[in-house]
């Protein structure tokens, strides 16, 4: 079903935001990304993608035309129905993102400084 005059949920900095939170529960290595359409689609609901146009995929399996599909419309839509629907479920996300995060700049500072604790001094040769 096309948008509906009128019908605008979230911007599209707050669909991105949500899409990140909805990839707190997902695969790591297999989040939902927004692309642009080289040709049209028809996404998991129906709803057409044009040429052009963006849209969200994931990854579902291991060839490369196993992935979902959802314009910006569905996602938007999903966003809408999950967050809105579910009250603990955004700030359940959000501490997901926070601890990703914090896992993520850990094993940054491990590999970039070689050590595990961040308050010890690294001496070569000491």
């Amino acid at each position: 079903m096309p948008r509906q005059p009128g019908e605008q949920y979230y911007s599209e900095e707050e669909v991105r935001e949500m899409v990140e939170l909805i990839n707190t529960f997902a695969d790591e290595y297999s989040p939902w990304q927004s692309t642009q359409a080289r040709k049209q689609h028809e996404d998991l609901f129906g709803e057409v993608i044009k040429a052009g146009e963006m849209y969200f995929k994931q990854q579902c399996g291991p060839a490369f035309h196993d992935v979902l599909k959802l314009s910006a419309l569905s996602m938007e839509r999903l966003c809408f129905v999950l967050f809105q629907s579910t009250v603990l479920l955004k700030p359940m996300a959000r501490q997901l993102l926070e601890e990703r995060r914090k896992r993520l700049f850990k094993a940054f500072r491990k590999i970039s400084f070689g050590i595990t604790d961040p308050e010890k001094k690294h001496c070569p040769g000491a």
